[in-house]
């Protein structure tokens, strides 16, 4: 029994080390189409928002605190680089328990950016996200870019500067 065990347990930790690294992998590959509804009861399609420039991904719920962290400050690059092409696509991946309190919160929070609804979460999963917050940058050419999984105070900056090197130049006195 022990020796079995201690195969389960070696298997367990190979297969949760994949798993840590299945996102980082995902950067480089297409990034799979989906069309989700918003809060607004839009429909949003990925293939569409790509038209315009790069997207970035922001899976998060109501209940997340790291989420409502990293939303205003996504939000503000969001209202600093849409203009360029930049679109970010909140996705909340509330379940329909608690996806009653996505909009009242995004109302509240004053955030420009549009929300769409995960309910079953099956968008994340293809985007190889287990837990939230998980955020996907997208170039225009429907290709990942970079994956961060969970927030880091900061870690803004990071995605920022990302985000940036895929927008075309800013025009003079723009910013």
């Amino acid at each position: 029994m022990n020796t079995l065990s201690g195969r389960l347990l070696v298997t367990l930790a190979l297969l949760l080390a994949a798993g840590g690294a299945h996102a980082s992998d995902f950067t480089g590959s297409r990034a799979p189409e989906f069309t989700l509804k918003t809060v607004e009861g839009k429909r949003v399609r990925l293939s569409e928002l790509l038209a315009d420039g790069p997207v970035l991904l922001d899976f998060w719920a109501t209940w997340c605190q790291p989420c409502k962290q990293a939303l205003p400050h996504l939000d503000r690059m969001y209202e600093q680089y849409r203009d360029r092409g930049f679109t970010l696509l909140a996705i909340s991946v509330d379940n329909t328990r608690s996806v009653s309190k996505v909009r009242p919160y995004v109302r509240g929070q004053g955030f420009e950016f549009p929300v769409a609804l995960d309910t079953d979460s099956e968008v994340l999963r293809q985007y190889r996200g287990n837990n939230v917050p998980h955020t996907v940058l997208i170039g225009a050419d429907g290709l990942v870019r970079k994956v961060w999984i969970g927030y880091h105070p900061g870690e803004e900056k990071e995605i920022e500067r990302e985000v940036v090197a895929l927008l075309p130049p800013a025009e003079e006195g723009s910013e």
